[in-house]
């Protein structure tokens, strides 16, 4: 019985775990925020249903507000000072 290998796939783009972690987070921005918990509770319950994390939920929120609306001539809602 011989064993069969698979081919050797492409070479590794970055040298370690680390070196990919660094490269992903140059090339991606980071937005922290903080809001009530009940919201942090919403989100984290609409993650658990849809069996994803709560930064795809807050992604996709994003994405949906921002493809939806006009921010700049409409203004911000819920926004301390302006209505």
């Amino acid at each position: 019985m011989s064993i069969v290998r698979a081919a050797a796939g492409r070479p590794a783009i970055h040298v370690d775990n680390a070196a990919k972690v660094r490269a992903h987070r140059a090339a991606k921005g980071r937005i922290e925020f903080t809001d009530d918990p009940k919201i942090k509770q919403t989100i984290a319950g609409i993650a658990s249903e849809l069996g994803c994390s709560e930064a795809d939920v807050l992604r996709s929120l994003t994405r949906f507000a921002l493809t939806n609306r006009n921010w700049k001539q409409v203004g911000l809602y819920g926004s301390k000072g302006l209505q």
